[in-house]
């Protein structure tokens, strides 16, 4: 904790202390010792209370900028303004109560306009909730590498010719580097540069896979029936070896047969965030390596 922060938390400490003792003096001569008419004691009261509900708000928005920090400044200071406003709505309440103010027609008539409001609002108030919520538990942080799969939104996969069968599974999803994290979106920047912003309410119920410094990476790469598997296989293993990118060969295998020859698998740990960089290189490696075929 640092030494401001120490100096703030003190300072707050002792104010409480302060109105603590307030109160309990205003307390002493009202009823105890009666002193001071019972309207006054409603007055320091009301006064005593706005004081408390004021420090209790500043700690409130203190906390906001020290568990928020992933939340831009400009998301994080309209979250503030927000909560002030909701804030000094409720301590008005509570003053009139504490003044001897009948509140009760106005709690009820906050509770039906705020039920109407909440449905009204519903899409808004839920990015909002979640847009907190995911700076609180922060899923992703600002320049890391996620794929979100979600189902609110479908991808049409492309279909390949022939000799390009794969039986892997795919992510139905959105794979970017996360750029900011506001209220309500947080945006994405793609493999194309093009920059997706997707709702919190929506990205809060999907699917995130977070890459960190390597990135395990599928090729394949089709070879004639007549050469030598066991050449093949050696030969993929050397080339991937070469690569690069390429900082270990976790294995290659046959993954493909028809009449015609046979698909050649490598799966490689690489460096980096990219599968697309990473396969390309194997299959220049293999290019060079074994007989002309095709590749995926």
């Amino acid at each position: 904790m640092s030494a401001e922060l120490r100096r703030v938390y003190h300072n707050l400490y002792l104010l409480f202390l302060i109105l603590a003792f307030a109160l309990a003096v205003a307390y002493v001569v009202t009823y105890v010792v009666p002193l001071v008419p019972v309207n006054y004691y409603r007055i320091t009261a009301a006064a005593a209370l706005a004081v408390v509900l004021y420090v209790a708000l500043r700690i409130v928005l203190l906390l906001i900028d020290r568990w928020l920090p992933a939340m831009g400044r400009g998301p994080r200071s309209a979250l503030r303004n927000l909560i002030s406003i909701m804030w000094f709505a409720g301590m008005g309440v509570a003053i009139a109560a504490a003044l001897g103010v009948d509140v009760s027609s106005v709690i009820l008539g906050s509770a039906f306009a705020s039920v109407i409001l909440g449905l009204a609002a519903q899409t808004v108030l839920s990015n909002v909730i979640a847009g907190v919520a995911l700076a609180v538990t922060r899923p992703l942080e600002v320049g890391q590498r996620v794929t979100i799969v979600t189902w609110q939104y479908s991808n049409v996969f492309p279909t390949y010719p022939p000799k390009y069968f794969s039986n892997d599974y795919l992510l139905n999803g959105f794979t970017g580097v996360v750029k900011s994290m506001g209220l309500f979106y947080t945006a994405l920047e793609d493999d194309e540069g093009a920059l997706i912003e997707v709702p919190n309410s929506v990205l809060i119920q999907a699917l995130l896979r977070r890459y960190s410094g390597s990135i395990v990476t599928t090729a394949r790469y089709w070879v004639p029936a007549g050469v030598d598997p066991d050449r093949a296989l050696k030969g993929a293993a050397a080339a991937a070896a070469r690569c690069e990118l390429v900082e270990e060969v976790l294995s290659t295998s046959i993954d493909e047969v028809d009449q015609t020859g046979y698909v050649l698998k490598v799966t490689a740990r690489c460096r980096g965030n990219s599968q697309g960089a990473c396969r390309s290189e194997i299959l220049r490696e293999m290019l060079r390596e074994l007989p002309r075929g095709a590749g995926n």
